[in-house]
């Protein structure tokens, strides 16, 4: 009784409240501008008033509640059945940032396809920083969108009201994935850096060594494979890196050493034995600082950036198109070994590459080799399918490198001039005479061959063997005095320098048969001449032998031939 009071006294002071308030604004004011006399709008204090007195009302008068509840359980209901019963994605569902929401089946796959290959990207990231943009298929990601299209159908109206996000469904291809990491093996790697030097201003620093660093394939693939749809929802893979320590991190204990050397005005010098001639490089100390770095036992050569400098060198031989080039290792080798001794220079080997010959009217076999300085062996070994009695004018056939016969280090302040066409020999040391004699050279039938060559070997007494010496016995043996080898003929059988020879009969072919065609391809001179040549011509000397055939190819040569003529009227 008492509770049915109460609310009928709230319920009068609230109409009362009400009454006052219209009354309140129903009084003109007199005072006002006529603009402050419109009606103006509720204040939230009003709103909220009348918020009240409407979930008041709804309280006090349960059928109006229950129309009311009723009402909205049969919207929930009509929603709930057209949601289940749509052939479209519901209300609010989204996949890979893309509203796929009132699409068919067919519509949404179109859709997130086209996402994935126009709008996703994927972030590489190295060390903190994006490396590039990448799109997921370049990495072997492929999107199965029919099977998320049919999960967002298949969530009917859990979109409603908050929405709900599909999940990426990804596949990873380990090949592709592999082969596009492979690609980024050489932007990522830095070497590592052994401790060495620069020169800045006018002084020799030391440079403290640095590890490298090397993309970690295996690692990077496994999180590829692993966690595709991660990489997919965060459009992000981290490139982790591995790395392997310098072999020195401390240079300063070599500094010294390192200042003697940069400071001494080293050069390198290219030398061809071809030509004899020697070609001087130099470089700046801030060039030269950056070839050192310090190794377990002292100053070695920084080969990258001393390769640089080759491949600069190289690309001006190339240019003259002859066939010339340095051997990177080989200068390597040589530039270490100036590193070693503190040498203020180091001589570089000029190589030739292998090439090819245009054939030209009444070329044969044996008139190339005499025209080339080479032995004929050796351009049969690099055509061994050529018919060398069918060759034709204009017929293209390979040529061997001419580094073959010149094996061994050369020589260069030594060199052997001789001239079959005169039959005299001139040694130079040090662009000077050193002696000169006449000589004996190769028959007909078995002709000395013009080139550049070297000494090979040094052997007191050699031996020789065959049918022509030898008589009614057959093939014998002869002996060689101070013989000096200086090229193959064919394996094993090899042409140079000798004295006299004992023949087969007991005879001497000696001092009466110099100046003559007496040998089988061999350069002879009296006994004393070639135990003399014997003991000054050091092994790896270069011996150029002239012709009308083959002419000097070097200054040497040339002066040679007119010393000879000079001095012997010949």
């Amino acid at each position: 009784m008492d509770n049915s009071r109460n609310r009928n006294n709230r319920a009068r002071q609230r109409q009362e409240d009400r009454s006052r308030r219209r009354e309140m604004v129903s009084l003109p004011d007199q005072e006002a501008p006529v603009a402050a006399r419109r009606p103006s709008l509720p204040s939230l204090g009003e709103r909220w008033l009348q918020v009240k007195d409407f979930f008041w009302y709804l309280r006090n008068h349960t059928p109006v509640l229950q129309v009311g509840a009723g009402l909205v359980a049969i919207l929930v209901m009509l929603f709930a059945l057209a949601t289940v019963f749509s052939p479209v994605v519901g209300y609010n569902v989204w996949a890979l940032n893309t509203s796929i929401s009132g699409m068919n089946l067919d519509e949404a796959a179109t859709a997130l396809n086209k996402t994935w290959d126009e709008r996703l990207k994927i972030n590489l990231v190295l060390n903190g920083e994006t490396l590039r943009e990448v799109s997921p298929s370049e990495l072997g990601l492929t999107l199965d969108a029919g099977a998320m299209a049919q999960q967002a159908m298949d969530i009917r109206w859990l979109g409603f009201p908050m929405g709900y996000d599909i999940p990426p469904l990804v596949k990873a291809d380990f090949g592709v994935g592999q082969s596009y990491l492979l690609g980024l093996v050489d932007t990522v790697y830095i070497p590592s850096y052994d401790a060495g030097f620069a020169y800045q201003n006018d002084q020799l620093v030391a440079m403290a060594g640095t590890p490298s660093r090397e993309l970690d394939m295996m690692l990077v693939l496994e999180n590829l494979m692993s966690n595709p749809n991660n990489i997919i929802k965060t459009k992000r893979l981290d490139l982790l890196t591995s790395s392997t320590p310098p072999k020195s991190v401390d240079g300063s204990p070599y500094l010294s050493d390192a200042s003697t050397f940069i400071n001494q005005n080293f050069r390198l010098i290219g030398y061809n034995p071809f030509d004899d001639t020697s070609t001087p490089w130099t470089s700046t100390k801030e060039e030269i600082a950056k070839w050192l770095a310090v190794g377990p036992n002292g100053l070695i050569v920084r080969e990258a950036a001393f390769k640089q400098f080759l491949d600069a060198l190289n690309g001006q031989y190339r240019a003259s198109g002859d066939g010339r080039y340095l051997d990177t290792k080989e200068a390597i080798a040589q530039m270490q070994t100036a590193l070693d001794t503190l040498s203020d220079r180091a001589y570089l080997r000029v190589r030739y590459s292998p090439g090819t010959l245009d054939l030209e009217s009444g070329d044969w076999g044996q008139r190339i080799a005499r025209r080339l300085g080479l032995p004929f062996g050796l351009i049969s070994e690099v055509n061994q399918n050529l018919n060398w009695d069918l060759l034709e004018i204009g017929q293209t056939i390979n040529l061997p490198t001419r580094d073959l016969v010149i094996p061994e280090t050369p020589v260069p302040n030594k060199r052997i001039i001789v001239d079959l066409e005169r039959r005299y020999l001139v040694a130079y040391e040090n662009g000077e005479v050193k002696f000169s004699w006449m000589v004996s050279i190769g028959r007909f039938d078995a002709p000395t061959i013009p080139g550049v060559f070297q000494i090979l070997s040094h052997t007191e007494k050699a031996y020789g063997s065959g049918f022509s010496l030898g008589g009614d016995s057959g093939c014998s043996q002869w002996v060689m005095d101070w013989f000096m080898g200086i090229y193959e003929i064919s394996p094993g059988l090899m042409n140079g320098f000798h004295g006299a020879v004992l023949l087969p009969n007991g005879a001497y072919l000696d001092d009466g048969n110099i100046g003559n065609e007496s040998t089988f391809g061999c350069v002879m001179g009296n006994n004393e001449q070639a135990k003399q040549l014997f003991d000054w011509a050091e092994l790896g000397t270069i011996v150029e032998v002239i012709s009308s055939e083959f002419p000097p190819q070097s200054e040497l040569g040339r002066e040679a031939m007119n010393y000879i003529s000079q001095t012997y009227g010949v």
